[in-house]
Order: structure tokens, then sequence, then C-alpha cells
């Protein structure tokens, strides 16, 4: 009898030990998996010398907080136009990324297909597109993803720029001087049928402007001796100081300072933030 025990005991423990494993390969092919999306989202991200080979100067300061991101950056020139933008899209991680690819996808489509040059019109036909794509087949409820960008389109011939938030704003430091262009109020994505508003605005572009248009990623993010949030106000402040600093040594001094600030505590979302100069 202590014998059939004995055997029953071990068949219990090889099974649970062979549950583990299988549990342990699925882990480590779920993370390859996770891994490849990863590279794939990178491929499609542009180089950061990219911006630098249009404009005077600039950077791309990317931390996503998962392996996969749902911030993106994105440039495009067409003819004598550059459109830029950076995005947050709804979540991080994998349900970050799908949305983050969809977005990147149809501004190309807009501007490159469509021809469309006017940015408050590309959101607002991106805002139609997206909402379609992740709702047209579904039988029950709505998708409510989506994401905050702010998009830019630069004529570097004529000197003129034009800009429109959904969601997200942009600085401009001119002359040791910021100033903040609105975020607007509505983003891209389902809200419920209500009707949105996308205003352009446009402005000169001046020879030394530097452009900044990042995600609530670094402005969010916990740290400090009383653990609070680095604050837009902080921000302000710090690229309104590094603005007289090349466009290298900023970057650097954001990533420091970032670290330093979130210290022990977990980042809690990806962050993005491109700076230009003219």
């Amino acid at each position: 009898m202590e014998n059939a025990v004995e055997t029953r005991k071990k068949r219990v423990s090889l099974s649970s030990s062979e549950r583990l494993y299988e549990l342990e390969k699925r882990n480590l092919e779920m993370e390859a998996s996770i891994r490849y999306a990863g590279s794939l989202q990178q491929s499609i991200l542009p180089n950061e010398r990219i911006f630098r080979n249009i404009f005077e100067d600039a950077f791309v300061m990317f931390q996503p907080k998962d392996i996969v991101s749902g911030d993106f950056y994105w440039i495009f020139q067409h003819h004598s136009d550059v459109y830029f933008a950076v995005g947050d899209c709804t979540g991080h991680g994998i349900p970050g990324a799908l949305v983050n690819i969809a977005g990147n996808t149809l501004l190309r489509q807009i501007i490159r297909i469509e021809g469309v040059t006017d940015p408050a019109v590309i959101l607002r036909l991106l805002d139609q597109e997206l909402t379609t794509l992740f709702n047209e087949n579904r039988t029950v409820g709505e998708t409510r993803d989506g994401m905050d960008i702010a998009l830019c389109r630069f004529n570097l011939n004529s000197g003129r720029g034009y800009f429109c938030g959904a969601g997200r704003p942009m600085l401009l430091v001119r002359d040791g001087v910021l100033v903040e262009f609105e975020k607007g109020l509505d983003s891209i994505g389902y809200n419920g049928g209500l009707q949105k508003e996308f205003d352009t605005v446009e402005f000169e572009l001046l020879k030394g402007d530097q452009y900044y248009l990042f995600t609530d990623g670094y402005t969010d993010q916990f740290g400090g001796v009383n653990v609070k949030k680095f604050n837009r106000n902080r921000f302000r402040k710090l690229i309104t100081y590094l603005s007289e600093e090349s466009m290298e040594e900023q970057k650097r001094q954001l990533i420091e300072t970032h670290f330093n600030w979130r210290g022990q505590n977990e980042q809690i979302d990806d962050v993005c933030v491109l700076g230009i100069r003219l």
C-alpha cells in the first residue's frame, strides 16, 4: 500500500513539473514573439538621422515602458512640405502598439494618396478612418481605442508652419522665450458620435526656432523627494533652460533628468520627446 501511495505522489509531482515546464516554455515563446514585434515596430519608426538631415538639428528621446510602445514619432516629406508628428495611443504595450501601427499607416495614406495638406483636415480624416477601422465589423459595443497626437506641416521654402493638436500641444522656444501651442480639446478615436473640432494654427518659421512635440509619459512620471509627477510646468522650464544647448546635449540631459527624477520608482508610461531646430 505504501509503495502505491509513493508511486501516485511521484506521478503527481512529475505532472506538476511538466506543467511548470510547459508554462515556462510558453512564457519564453510569448516573450520572443513580443520582442520580435518590438523589432518590427522599431523598423517602422523613422531613424533619428532623417530629422537631422531635413532640419538644422534634431533629437528623438524614445523610451517605451514595455518592449513595444503605444507612443510613436513620425515624419514624411512630400514635395516641399515636411510633415511630422508625435502620437500617444491608448494604453501601452501590445494594445498601444497595434493602434500605433494603424495610425502610422493611415497618416501616410491620407497625405500621399489622398493629397490632403491641412493638418486639421488630416486629423479629421484620421479620426474617421481609425474609428471606422476598429468598429465597422463589430456586432456588439464599440472600440474606444484612439490616440492623442500633435501634427505639424512645415514648408521650409516658404517659411510657413502649420500645427494641429488633438490632445497634445507643441512648444516653441524662440530667442529664449517659450510659447505653447494649445493641444486641442478632442482626441482621435471613438467618442460616442459627438462633433469634434480640429483647428490648424499657421505661423512663421524663423531660423533658430526650436520646436518640441512630446507625449505625457515624461510629465506624468512619479518621482522626486515627495514622489510627485514631474508635471508640465517643470517640463516647460527644463526645455527653456536646455534650449541654448545642442540637440544632442538636450537629449542627454532630458534622459538624465528623467532617470534621476524616477529614481527607484517604476516607469509608468511610454516616453517620447521630439525636438527640432531650424
